[in-house]
């Protein structure tokens, strides 16, 4: 007679079937479009209203809890060799290892349906910036007019940003921040379906201090969607951080696309501080790009010279550049950080890991929001 499958086996076998079998159907291009299109958006908003709950991230609890329940398995573990006759003993462990398994699968089924499948999506359809439509070469001279039209954007919104009597930004409240920023991305949804929806509170990061020594200003916590930002970062670049995080949560998971997206909902924003922060945001990956070309099409000497030539930033911009780092600089001297003599060896190992993150995403890297917004540009500029 077949022993029969307990309630917990066939728990397990099906969650981890169908997470393998919607990893299976993620390989689908059209398959993900549609589940990001129209499925994801509700798994979005109702995990983004229960966790908004709390003023804490979730999601950043349990990760250490989890990583402390498996160490703890190993500790176990260990202890199961010398006390594995131990009927008292044996029957804990058995279930303590059931129960991270059950943990695991449950991660492994979250994990695919809240980011695997819609990052593998076409994210931005071809009506606006398809996956292939910006493949074509620009010139040097197409990009030099983009990276020269992004420090006059620079130059003006200094000006005109509000300013206290003594010439220092006026920052806007993070929560008025988070506001106008959700108006003016929900404007862009009718280019844009996925920006539809609710726009969860942007949490503080426990593990701000890590996050700093990486050069990490966010993270997007998938199995609770919630966004969480370093407590250190500048107060001039929070609108960008804050409109590139929640692209994220609402499904645009290329890193290239969320710096797009961040840069339309900072620009289209009526508050000049927050179009300041879109515009700086955007302007370190082109100016960065257009040099890098200038040194391949040039050689370093004749691309010296014709950079030398370009648009600069204004004065204003860099003491603004320079108050903020410093008051976040400030900000993370006042506060004790017992692990940091750490710091160095998380900051080389970090470097390898943004390195091996460049060569596995590839396209949908950082850099290649310049793309886009070359795209973007195309036949209104050049």
């Amino acid at each position: 007679m077949k022993k029969r499958l307990t309630s917990y086996r066939l728990t397990i076998i099906i969650m981890a079937s169908l997470g393998v079998f919607l990893n299976l159907l993620a390989c689908i291009r059209a398959f993900c479009d549609f589940y990001a299109d129209n499925i994801y958006g509700f798994i979005c908003d109702f995990l983004g209203k229960i966790m908004d709950v709390f003023p804490f991230a979730v999601g950043e609890i349990l990760m250490y809890l989890f990583s402390l329940a498996l160490f703890m398995s190993i500790v176990f573990s260990s202890l199961y060799i010398f006390l594995r006759k131990k009927t008292i003993y044996k029957k804990f462990y058995v279930c303590y290892m059931k129960s991270i398994l059950m943990i695991f699968v449950s991660v492994f089924l979250l994990y695919t349906l809240n980011w695997i499948i819609p990052f593998r999506s076409s994210i931005l359809s071809d009506k606006n910036l398809g996956r292939n439509a910006y493949t074509r070469a620009y010139t040097v001279d197409e990009i030099e007019t983009l990276r020269n039209y992004m420090v006059e954007n620079v130059n003006e919104a200094s000006k005109q940003v509000e300013r206290d009597e003594d010439g220092h930004i006026i920052y806007m409240d993070y929560e008025l921040v988070r506001n106008e920023i959700a108006k003016s991305m929900k404007e862009l949804s009718e280019d844009y379906p996925r920006l539809k929806g609710y726009y969860p509170d942007m949490k503080t990061a426990l593990c701000s201090t890590a996050l700093e020594w990486m050069g990490i200003a966010g993270y997007n916590y998938p199995y609770t969607m919630e966004a969480t930002y370093n407590k250190y970062i500048t107060k001039l670049g929070y609108p960008a951080i804050y409109a590139h995080e929640i692209s994220h949560h609402h499904g645009y998971y290329q890193e290239d696309e969320a710096n797009f997206l961040s840069y339309l909902g900072c620009i289209n924003s009526d508050n000049k501080y927050i179009q300041y922060s879109g515009y700086i945001d955007a302007f370190y990956y082109l100016d960065e790009a257009y040099f890098d070309t200038l040194l391949n099409v040039f050689g370093k000497e004749e691309a010296m010279e014709i950079y030398k030539q370009q648009t600069k930033l204004k004065k204003q911009v860099y003491t603004d550049l320079v108050e903020a780092s410093k008051e976040a600089e400030d900000r993370y001297n006042k506060d004790d950080h017992p692990m940091e003599k750490l710091s160095e060896t998380v900051e080389k190992t970090s470097e390898k890991g943004w390195e091996m993150h460049e060569k596995m995403l590839s396209e949908n890297y950082y850099d290649d929001v310049v793309g886009l917004l070359l795209y973007y540009y195309d036949g209104k500029l050049y």
